[in-house]
């Protein structure tokens, strides 16, 4: 069943919210990421985004997205099978990957691949992204999560949901 997709509605907040630390600090332990940043004042990374406009704002600026980099892709497709399949429990919104490639064949760098919730939980709300609609950054090796605003604002309800999922 499809979820609000929240976007940028909660506006700027003044840092990074306690439960979006808490999940980059899991997420460290579990599969080795680096953090590559939680919030930032900016715009989102969109060709057609107006700086200052409020409708452009990144989810980053709203302090519940967080950018994990990673060497390991093995370890990145473990952790976003993960984070994929527990959306709902965790609050998870939205994750991109953008360095899924669907045809490692052709010899072409793929476009990534993007979740979000108003799509569905879990697979029914993966979009895999081509040249001409995807998140941009092909290529890059991090994840990107938005968690709902109430998991970013209480680390210890993520943390609960965490620890109920089987490993």
């Amino acid at each position: 069943m499809p979820r609000k997709y929240t976007g940028n509605t909660d506006g700027l907040a003044k840092g990074p919210r306690p439960g979006t630390e808490k999940l980059l600090e899991i997420c460290k332990n579990r599969w080795g990421f680096t953090s590559l940043g939680i919030w930032a004042n900016r715009s989102m990374n969109n060709p057609k985004a107006t700086p200052g406009d409020p409708k452009w704002l990144s989810v980053h600026a709203t302090g519940r997205a967080v950018d994990m980099g990673y060497s390991d892709r093995k370890k990145a497709e473990e952790a976003w099978d993960f984070l994929l399949a527990n959306t709902e429990k965790l609050g998870i919104e939205e994750i991109h990957d953008y360095a899924y490639d669907s045809n490692v064949n052709d010899k072409e760098l793929g476009w990534g691949r993007g979740y979000r919730c108003s799509r569905g939980e879990g697979a029914k709300g993966v979009k895999i992204y081509d040249s001409k609609d995807n998140a941009g950054s092909q290529g890059g090796k991090w994840i990107h999560v938005e968690l709902s605003p109430e998991m970013a604002d209480d680390p210890k309800k993520l943390v609960a949901a965490w620890k109920s999922i089987p490993k």
